[in-house]
């Protein structure tokens, strides 16, 4: 097996960082010269790819897809329709590579269908299995004490104190999270899900009895 990197990937990789840090100065007002303080997007973006192809080797998922999927689907996320506009922009990309033909449109699918937290209950996994895997993979990035840990020191909770932050992040895991670990399509990633989201409630409930005392 060669230990050469295939040249879509470094292409995927690359574009993937320089999007998020596009976004990230945007949103911060950095200068060109500034340094970024923190890359939340391509953060998110690495685990994203991370999971996805542990993943695709779970269920059995095409890798290349999967992995190519993961770096780009959030290339266009800062705009409406991120899902649509990144799939499109997405098939550009890749088909200036040397990444399979064949493979391209499954990628695109998967892309333009990962977007939103929650899937109606009782809904059918997603179809083919590519798409169910980024769907998956990018949920389970929004659950866990890490995950959390760092959402609860960004902008959003500005003025807040923390009680009210907890307080705040109790209601959205009951409310959206819950509903986002049923939604998993695939059985490992379900399973992970449901690890991690007892966590986070086994994390926020240990710091509502400090603030009991």
């Amino acid at each position: 097996m060669s230990d050469i990197e295939p040249h879509w990937r470094a292409v995927c990789r690359e574009f993937a960082f320089e999007r998020a840090s596009v976004e990230v100065r945007r949103a911060l007002s950095l200068a060109p010269d500034e340094p970024i303080p923190f890359n939340d997007r391509w953060e998110h973006v690495q685990r994203v790819v991370q999971v996805a192809v542990w993943l695709a080797d779970k269920c059995g998922a095409d890798r290349d897809i999967v992995e190519a999927a993961a770096w780009l689907h959030d290339i266009r996320k800062s705009e409406p329709n991120h899902g649509k506009a990144g799939a499109a922009e997405a098939e550009q990309i890749l088909r200036k590579t040397d990444f399979p033909a064949e493979k391209i449109a499954v990628v695109v699918d998967a892309i333009a269908r990962h977007v939103g937290l929650t899937r109606a209950v009782g809904a059918a996994p997603l179809a083919p299995v590519e798409c169910a895997v980024l769907w998956d993979a990018d949920k389970l990035t929004k659950l866990g004490v890490g995950v959390m840990a760092h959402q609860l020191s960004t902008r959003q909770f500005d003025g807040m104190t923390l009680a009210e932050r907890r307080k705040d992040m109790q209601k959205f895991m009951r409310t959206v999270l819950a509903k986002t670990v049923e939604s998993m399509n695939t059985a490992p990633a379900r399973q992970l899900a449901q690890v991690r989201y007892r966590a986070m409630a086994a994390f926020l409930d240990e710091w509502e009895s400090e603030d009991k005392l």
